[in-house]
This record gives structure tokens, C-alpha cells and sequence, in this order.
């Protein structure tokens, strides 16, 4: 009888052993095949490899604060220790679970938040990059919540939750990097903190708008997200700061920009628009641009200075330089001004915008 019990005590442990391998080889297996590309996938899941608590600047949002805020200046000039999780066309759904999932790992003392997707009028995410992003969120419960919120219909979710078909399809194009933890996509938001840069210029002129204060209403859903993201963060106690990234396609932007600033108010949350015709940082439409809204490696620096410039003023944040916990930033800097060695010294112009 002893001995029936034991063999059966050594089947059930065989069993679980073999599911538990089972279990780890499948989420091995999709993470192998998950693409690492620029859509916010290696931001996120490089994240994970950061230190516990050693960002104290989180970035959130769209493809416009990825190729604006150069982690590297701010680390190498302000001792900002910062990290950019945006993705391309990200909206406030896709920020709120990235934002939920982060804080797993990370206390950050301050979190912008770009205000661009106030002007996305979709209640639901197409096919394509926006999702895609969701892919680097490793968390079980805020991924699929993240999907489900991108989809209109629950049954819509079951193929990216699976990883259908960009996941089992992405064989094809593996290579070394993809068996690696974390991630390497050639530095590109993964050895920068998530700063992504551009390095194309595109010429173009200040906007030209008159500056006022009428607004037109956001979309339902991504006013119903951003609101989560302010009640969030209150009851988190982290201070968050809304960023409207400098845009030279801003005109259209602006209504629904001041619904946004009004929804924050009423949570008493701050933010500045650098599109505001009184600010003069020495940035240059005629030349910081790749395109017609993304700043380019010259526009993010300039940016970027004025950006931790305030951020200084604004919130109490220690300058890390030194730490041996933020070595890696120490790196990352390293290789950034090994490519762009120009940026190393004090570019600040006195032409105004």
C-alpha cells in the first residue's frame, strides 16, 4: 500500500514537473518570436532589466516624445535618471496599462505624459503598430488588458493574446538577438532608455494659429483613459506632468489640447505645451525636424535641455551622476556620444523659434 502511494506521489510530481516545463518553454518560445522592433516592444521589455526604483523620470506616449526626449542629455547634462515607454501612435489605453505595468518595478518621482493622443479620434486601435506595442508588456493581466482595451470586441483580442500571427510568424526572421534577454535592436530603445532617434531633417515653418482658449472634446475613450491615468497617479502619490510635444503640424492640435489641459485641472495636474508662442529654447523649425512632427537628433537635444531645464525647477529630482546603480546610464551616454560626438559640446543657439 506504502509503496502504490509513493509511486503515485512520484507520477503527479513528474506530471507537474513536466507542465511546468511545458508552461516555461511556451513563454519562452513566444518571447523568442515576439518582433523586437521600434514600436515600443524593446523599451518595454528592456524595463525589466532596468534596477528596482532606479528611474526617477517615467515617459509615456506616442512616437513623438520616443524621438523628442533624449534620455541621454538629460542623463549626461542633468543627471536626470530618465526612461522613455512610448511606442508609435500609443493612446492613453495603451499608456494606462503600460504605466500600471511599469510601477511593478519602478517608483518613479515624476511621470509625463505627452498629450498627443487627445487628438486621435478612433475609439478602437487598428491592426498594426499601435498593437503591436503591447507585445513587450510581459505581465500576463496588463497585456491582455491592454489588448482587449485596443479591440472592439473581446473575441477580437484572442489572436494577439495568443500571438497570432506576428508571433508565430516572426520564425522567419530571427536572429541571435531574439534568444537574448533583454533584447538588443542596435541601441535603439533599448540601449538609450527608449529614446529612438531620427536622423533626417525636414524643413518647416513655426505653426501659425491664434493662440486661444476654445476647445473641442476628445474622443470618449481616450478622455475615459486619461482620466484613469491622473486618478492613477494620484493614488500612487506620483507627481505627473502633462508634455505637449513642439509640432510644427500643431494648428490642428491645438482644441483638443486645451480639452485636455481642462480635464487635468480638474485633477490639479500641471503641464506645458511647447508649442506656446512665449517660449524661445533656441529651437529651429527650419532645422530640428526629420518630418512633419517628430523632432530630429538635433531638435530632441535642444528640446531635451529646456525639458530638464524645467523639470529641475519643477520637481525635486537628485542628480545620480556617480551612483554605481546608474552605471548603465553612464553607458548608454557613452555610446550615444560615440555617435553623435557634435552633441557633446554646448550647441545652445540664440535664434529664436
Amino acid at each position: 500500500m506504502a509503496g502504490r502511494a509513493k509511486q503515485t506521489g512520484a507520477f503527479w510530481l513528474r506530471l507537474v514537473c513536466f507542465a511546468l516545463s511545458a508552461v516555461l518553454l511556451v513563454v519562452y518560445a513566444t518571447y523568442v518570436l515576439t518582433p523586437k522592433h521600434d514600436y515600443g516592444v524593446c523599451s518595454m521589455i528592456n524595463l525589466y532589466a532596468q534596477p528596482q526604483n532606479s528611474v526617477d523620470v517615467l515617459s509615456v506616449g506616442t512616437s513623438l516624445a520616443y524621438a523628442g526626449i533624449n534620455t541621454n542629455t538629460l542623463w549626461s547634462e542633468y543627471g536626470i535618471a530618465s526612461y522613455n515607454l512610448c511606442s508609435a501612435e500609443q493612446p492613453f489605453w495603451v499608456s494606462y496599462y503600460t504605466i500600471c505595468e511599469a510601477l511593478k518595478t519602478q517608483r518613479p518621482k515624476v511621470i509625463l505624459l505627452d498629450a498627443k493622443p487627445a487628438v486621435y479620434s478612433r475609439d478602437y486601435t487598428r491592426r498594426g503598430r499601435t498593437i503591436l506595442s503591447t507585445y513587450g508588456i510581459l505581465g500576463l493581466g496588463n497585456r491582455i488588458g491592454a489588448m482587449l482595451a485596443c479591440v472592439e470586441r473581446p473575441e477580437d483580442a484572442i489572436g494577439y493574446i495568443l500571438g497570432l500571427p506576428e508571433v508565430h510568424s516572426n520564425y522567419q526572421r530571427l536572429s541571435v538577438s531574439d534568444f537574448c534577454f533583454p533584447p538588443d535592436n542596435g541601441g535603439r530603445g533599448a540601449a538609450w532608455k527608449g529614446y529612438i532617434e531620427m536622423d533626417e531633417t525636414n524643413h518647416h515653418q513655426r505653426p501659425s494659429l491664434v493662440w486661444t482658449d476654445i476647445k473641442r472634446n476628445m474622443n470618449v475613450r481616450e478622455e475615459e483613459y486619461v482620466r484613469r491615468i491622473f486618478e492613477l497617479a494620484q493614488a500612487e502619490g506620483i507627481k505627473l506632468l502633462l508634455i505637449g510635444m513642439p509640432n510644427p503640424d500643431y494648428a490642428s492640435d491645438h482644441m483638443f489640447y486645451n480639452a485636455l489641459w481642462s480635464i487635468a485641472g480638474e485633477y490639479g495636474i500641471d503641464g506645458i505645451n511647447y508649442n506656446h508662442p512665449d517660449l524661445r529654447y533656441g529651437l529651429r523649425y527650419s532645422s530640428d525636424f526629420a518630418d512633419w512632427q517628430h523632432l530630429n537628433v538635433k531638435g530632441s537635444v535642444t528640446f531635451s535641455r529646456k525639458l530638464a531645464s524645467d523639470l529641475k525647477e519643477l520637481f525635486d529630482l537628485p542628480d545620480r551622476r556617480g551612483n554605481a546603480l546608474y552605471a548603465s546610464y553612464d553607458v548608454c551616454s557613452a555610446d550615444w556620444y560615440a555617435q553623435y560626438p557634435d552633441f557633446k559640446l554646448d550647441m545652445k543657439g540664440d535664434e529664436s523659434i
